[in-house]
């Protein structure tokens, strides 16, 4: 039997017709989370946004994963994709700059376990797998592609949305250099002292997010040129 959320739409128990959809479940989710944090969210909670009672909502789904499920698909509807153009590299870009833009807006995204998709979050997956397509790769490639863009473009936004940068990573330079003083870090000191103008240099988080992707996309497609 189906255990998916959206496959078991047709399953409604008898009673009054549902005031309600998926959709207007998982908006609730949202406004509650962005608004309050991970913490508000409950049956109880949502029920009151949508005007009605968590025993009602029990039509709709089965408890709190539901409702992360829901909340889930609801944000990857934010997606607005172009057209694909066969350029693997300026198509993964695209996609990765729309998500990361996503994770910003909504940081409690990276918390959300990506166990039941909905018919958006599949359409993301649909779409970076026809982006990465080109690159002739087999489906576990292609797959574990997938993984490795999707989770470094949500750690990143999630250190972003905290207001980190790239260049307080670890403390930040300043910091990194007045350590090396106090122990012995041969392979560190050599990395601050070989150039001091670019040790020093702010990091750029476009850079870092760009730099971060193309190391990671030749790895999984080595044909594809930054």
């Amino acid at each position: 039997m189906p255990t998916s959320l959206w496959l078991r739409t047709g399953e409604r128990k008898r009673g009054p017709r549902p005031a309600h959809t998926l959709d207007d479940i998982g908006e609730a989710c949202v406004r509650l989370v962005d608004d309050e944090g991970m913490r508000a969210l409950s049956m109880r909670r949502v029920a009151e946004a949508l005007g009605t009672s968590a025993a009602s909502l029990y039509r709709y789904v089965a408890g709190k994963d539901d409702l992360l499920a829901l909340m889930a698909d609801r944000v990857a509807a934010e997606y607005d994709f172009p057209p694909l153009t066969g350029d693997v590299r300026a198509d993964v870009f695209a996609i990765a700059q729309q998500s990361r833009s996503l994770h910003r807006r909504h940081p409690w995204l990276r918390d959300v376990p990506a166990t039941d998709l909905g018919p958006n979050s599949i359409r993301y997956l649909d779409r970076l797998i026809g982006a990465l397509a080109p690159a002739g790769l087999d489906s576990t490639a292609v797959m574990m592609g997938v993984a490795l863009i999707s989770g470094w473009v949500a750690n990143f936004a999630a250190q972003e949305s905290t207001g980190e940068t790239a260049s307080d990573a670890g403390g930040g330079a300043a910091h990194l250099s007045a350590m090396l003083a106090h122990g012995d870090y041969p392979h560190l000191t050599a990395l601050f002292t070989a150039d001091a103008s670019d040790a020093a240099a702010p990091l750029d988080n476009d850079a870092a997010f760009t730099a971060g992707l193309d190391a990671m996309l030749f790895g999984i497609a080595p044909a594809v040129e930054p």
